[in-house]
C-alpha cells in the first residue's frame, strides 16, 4: 500500500506524464496509422492504443520507481532539497563505499578525510571520517541528468555527448588545516551502455603528495557504484557509441590545444622581441592536475550563484576565504598551482590567484567588464580584479571612456583609480585577461601609475586573438555554493565565553584581576550589528544611537574604550594574539584603574560554505586612578 505522501507523488506524476508532448505525439501517430476516426475512440480502444504504445508500461515504471527514491532520500541528507517531480528525471547514482590501500595513513593519527562532489552546477560534500588504510565512507550521491533548460528527460544519445565528467576531490583535515589529498574525473557516460557500473578507482597523487613521494603513482584506492535511474527498461547505447564520442571529443581537444599552443609560442616570440622588461605575463598556468593550460581557461561567468546577492557580496565572500600561501617546492620556490573553483571552496582557502580568478568570474555573472590584473606589489607577485564601467559618451564622441576600479580580493575593498592607496598597494602592472580576452602589458614604463588602461590601444597592450581564445575549453564548470552547516546562535556564546577566559588568563599573569559587565556587552552588540553591514554597503548605521546609549552608560569621570576586530577563523588564541599586538587591543587588555569592568561580545555572519567573519568587540570601562 503507498502512503498519503506517495499516492500525491503518483498524481502528480501521471500529470507531469501525460503534460509531455511526446506522449500525445506518440498516441496521435497510433490513432493516425490504425486510421480510427476521433468519433469512433472509446476508453476501451484508448487504453489498447496506450499499452500498444507501452506508455502505460512505462508510466508503470516509473511509479515503482518511486520507493527507490523514498530510499535514496533516507540514505542522503543532500537530497531533502530536491523537488518532488525531480523523479520524472535521469540521474546518476554514485555510491562510495570504502577506501583501500590509503598508505599514507597506516600509521594511527588524527587525520579526517572528506568527500566533495561535482557535476553539472551540483555540489555534494559527504561526512568526516577517520584517515585510515581502508576508511568507510559509505556515501550515496544522486546527481540529475536534466540541465536547467530542459524541461523533461533527455535521450540517451543526447545524454552521451555531455562532456562534463563527475569531479571527486578528497580532503584531508589535520589540526584545523586543509589539504589536497587527491582528485578524480569520473567519466560516467558509460552507465548509458551498461545501466550500472561497479568501479576501483585509483586516487592519484597531486601536487601536495608528489612533494612527500617522487615515486608514488596513487594515494590509494575507492570503491564505488554507478547506477543510471530511473530503471525504465528502455534500450540503452552501444558501448561503440559512446568510445567512438570519447575518441571525438579528445581528438577535439587535442586539436584546439596543438592549435592554440602552436599560436601562443608564435605570440610569445612576437612578445620577446620588444625586449621589454621582466614582467609576468601569465598566458599559461598550471591547474591542480599538474598540466598547464591557458589562463583565460580558469574564468567563467557565474551566473545566479544562491547566497551571492551582488558584486559587493561576491566580494566580501572571497575575502572572507582565508589566504593559504601555496607550498614551495624542493629548490624553495612558491608552486604555483591553479585551483578549480569547487576545489578551492573544499580547501577553504587558497593563494591569491584563487582569490582574484574566482572573484573575477562572480562579476561576470552580474554583467560587469571585469578582468583579472596580474603584476606585482612592493615585494613579491599580486594579482587584483579590475572593473570598469563605461562613461555616458559626449557629443560627437566616438571612443568610449572608462573609469576604472581596483578591488583587492583578500580585503574585499574597491579603490577608484585615483585612490592614494593604489600605488602603495599596487606597483606593477604585467597582463590583464578574463575568460574572453587576454592583453600583455608593452608599454615602456609598467608601473601602476603610468600604465594606461586603454586595453583596446594595440600600441600599449598586445592582444591574444580572441578568436583562438573562443575555441578553448573552460576549466571551471558552473558553481553551487553548499549551504551553511554552522550556526551564529550556537557559536557566539561559546566563543564569549572562550575569549573571557583567555582575557581573564592573560591579565592574571601582569597581576591584573579581571571582571565583567554584561550590560556593557549587551549594549556593544549594536556596535557589532553595524559592521558587517558597512563592510558590503559602506553605510552606517544607529550610530546616533549607539553613541547615545555609551553616554548614558558609562558613569561621569570613567573611562570607556573599545576595540572591534575581525576574523575568518575561531582559533582563541591567535584571536587574543591579534588583540594584544593592537595598540589600542593591548591598551584595553591591560587597563587598570578603580572600578574597572571589561566586556567581551561576539557576532558572527556566516555565508555560504561555512564561509564566515567572526566579529568581536573587546572593551574596558574604568575610573582612573591619578
Amino acid at each position: 500500500m503507498y502512503s498519503k505522501e506517495q499516492i500525491t507523488k503518483i498524481r502528480q506524476l501521471i500529470n507531469n506524464y501525460f503534460d509531455k508532448g511526446e506522449v500525445f505525439d506518440k498516441l496521435k501517430k497510433k490513432i493516425e496509422s490504425e486510421k480510427i476516426q476521433i468519433d469512433d475512440l472509446d476508453n476501451e480502444k484508448l487504453t489498447k492504443l496506450l499499452r500498444e504504445t507501452n506508455l502505460i508500461d512505462n508510466l508503470i515504471l516509473d511509479i515503482k520507481h518511486l520507493d527507490e527514491l523514498d530510499e535514496f532520500n533516507k540514505q542522503n541528507k543532500q537530497l531533502t532539497f530536491v523537488d518532488p517531480d525531480r523523479i520524472n528525471y535521469r540521474s546518476v547514482s554514485l555510491r562510495i563505499y570504502k577506501g583501500r590501500a590509503f598508505l599514507d595513513f597506516i600509521e594511527p593519527g588524527n587525520s579526517k578525510l572528506q568527500l566533495y562532489l561535482s557535476f553539472c552546477g551540483q555540489r555534494f560534500a559527504s561526512a568526516t571520517v577517520d584517515a585510515t588504510v581502508e576508511p568507510e565512507f559509505n556515501e550515496l550521491f544522486l546527481f540529475d541528468l536534466r540541465t536547467e533548460a530542459q524541461k523533461a528527460n533527455v535521450d540517451l544519445l543526447t545524454l552521451s555527448k555531455l562532456d562534463h565528467p563527475i569531479e571527486l576531490c578528497v580532503i584531508q583535515i589535520q589540526n584545523g588545516q586543509t589539504k589536497l589529498f587527491s582528485q578524480k574525473l569520473i567519466e560516467w557516460r558509460f552507465l548509458l551502455c551498461y545501466g550500472n557500473i561497479s568501479l576501483n578507482i585509483e586516487l592519484p597523487t597531486t601536487y601536495n603528495t608528489k612533494m612527500q613521494n617522487e615515486r608514488k603513482n596513487h594515494v590509494g584506492i575507492l570503491q564505488i557504484h554507478l547506477e543510471l535511474l530511473p530503471k525504465t527498461g528502455l534500450v540503452l547505447l552501444p558501448e561503440n557509441i559512446v568510445v567512438s564520442q570519447l575518441s571525438k571529443e579528445k581528438s577535439v581537444i587535442n586539436q584546439i590545444s596543438d592549435r592554440f599552443h602552436t599560436y601562443g609560442n608564435a605570440w610569445w616570440n612576437d612578445f620577446k622581441e620588444l625586449k621589454l622588461s621582466v614582467r609576468p605575463i601569465k598566458l599559461y598556468s598550471e591547474s591542480q592536475d599538474g598540466i598547464w593550460r591557458p589562463s583565460c581557461t580558469f574564468i567563467r561567468e557565474l551566473q545566479s550563484v544562491r547566497g551571492i546577492m551582488s558584486p559587493n557580496h561576491a566580494a566580501r565572500f572571497v575575502s572572507l576565504i582565508p589566504m593559504k600561501t601555496s607550498d614551495r617546492g624542493p629548490s624553495g620556490d612558491r608552486l604555483e598551482v591553479w585551483h578549480r573553483f569547487p576545489t578551492f571552496l573544499a580547501l577553504k582557502g587558497g593563494d591569491f590567484e584563487d582569490h582574484c580568478l574566482l572573484l573575477c568570474s562572480f562579476f561576470l555573472g552580474f554583467n560587469l567588464d571585469a578582468f583579472v590584473v596580474f603584476g606585482s606589489t612592493a615585494d613579491r607577485p599580486h594579482g587584483w580584479v579590475m572593473t570598469r564601467l563605461q562613461k555616458p559618451k559626449k557629443p560627437n564622441q566616438k571612443q568610449a571612456e572608462y573609469a576604472y576600479n581596483f578591488w583587492e580580493p583578500l580585503t574585499g575593498h574597491k579603490f577608484e583609480l585615483n585612490d592614494p592607496k593604489v600605488p602603495q598597494l599596487y606597483k606593477r602592472i604585467g597582463c590583464i585577461f578574463n575568460h574572453k580576452c587576454f592583453y600583455a602589458n608593452i608599454q615602456e614604463n609598467d608601473s601602476v601609475l603610468k600604465t594606461d588602461l586603454n586595453i583596446e590601444d594595440y600600441t600599449k597592450w598586445k592582444a591574444v586573438d580572441p578568436n583562438e581564445i573562443s575555441l578553448l575549453k573552460p576549466q571551471n564548470f558552473q558553481l553551487t555554493l553548499l549551504r551553511q552547516t554552522i550556526y551564529a546562535d550556537e557559536l557566539e556564546p561559546k566563543l564569549e565565553l572562550q575569549l573571557r577566559e583567555a582575557i581573564g588568563s592573560y591579565r592574571k599573569i601582569i597581576n591584573l584581576a579581571t571582571r565583567y559587565d554584561e550590560k556593557l556587552g549587551s549594549i556593544m552588540q549594536i556596535a557589532l550589528a553595524n559592521y558587517e553591514t558597512e563592510k558590503i554597503t559602506g553605510l552606517q548605521f544607529a550610530q546616533f544611537e549607539f553613541q547615545s546609549a555609551i553616554r548614558s552608560y558609562i558613569p561621569e569621570g570613567h573611562t570607556f574604550m573599545s576595540f572591534p576586530i575581525c576574523f575568518n577563523h575561531m582559533n582563541i588564541q591567535k584571536m587574543l594574539e591579534d588583540i594584544k599586538t593592537s595598540p589600542v587591543g593591548g591598551e584595553v587588555l591591560t587597563a587598570r584603574g578603580d572600578q574597572t569592568y571589561h566586556a567581551v561580545r561576539v557576532k558572527m555572519e556566516i555565508y555560504p560554505e561555512d564561509v564566515y567573519a567572526v566579529w568581536v568587540s573587546v572593551s574596558v570601562r574604568f575610573h582612573k586612578i591619578v
